[in-house]
């Protein structure tokens, strides 16, 4: 019996995982740097650190920042779910394609997804969401297909 790490199936899995984990530090990086451009700082220390022009927020945030801070908590909404679910297709052995197809595609999407929200792209940003969401779905049932048989 071959082992995991030889599987394709995970393969693919782990690659997508990095990928989707290297995005969420990037929307983390793009939102510090936003910040940075706006002088504007949640925290103290920060504007002690920065330039004299910087200023603590009192409000909401400058809405370049909180539009990256929204792609960054919308993906963090959805990668557990991907995390969990796509591990559970690989040990449950379900179809290959059917995995390829829900993991790349969740993958493909979710990277789309951040580009476009960040841009301001409708309906594009709602088009990649709901395929992401439907590689989440196609996981589900082919684990309880998987499950039952």
């Amino acid at each position: 019996m071959p082992t995991l790490i030889a599987d394709p199936q995970f393969k693919l899995y782990v690659i997508c995982c990095a990928i989707l984990s290297f995005q969420m530090l990037v929307l983390a990086a793009m939102t510090a740097g936003k910040r940075a451009n706006r002088q504007n700082y949640l925290n103290p220390e920060d504007v002690k650190v920065s330039r004299k022009d910087a200023r603590l927020i009192e409000g909401s945030e400058h809405p370049d920042v909180a539009r990256v801070i929204r792609a960054h908590r919308n993906m963090n909404e959805s990668l557990p779910l991907f995390f969990a679910l796509g591990l559970l297709c690989v040990l449950a052995g379900v179809s290959p394609l059917g995995a390829r197809l829900c993991i790349g595609g969740f993958t493909a999407a979710r990277l789309l997804h951040s580009v476009v929200y960040i841009n301001e792209l409708q309906p594009f940003r709602t088009m990649l969401y709901a395929l992401a969401s439907f590689a989440l779905i196609g996981m589900m049932v082919q684990l309880v297909l998987a499950v039952l048989a």
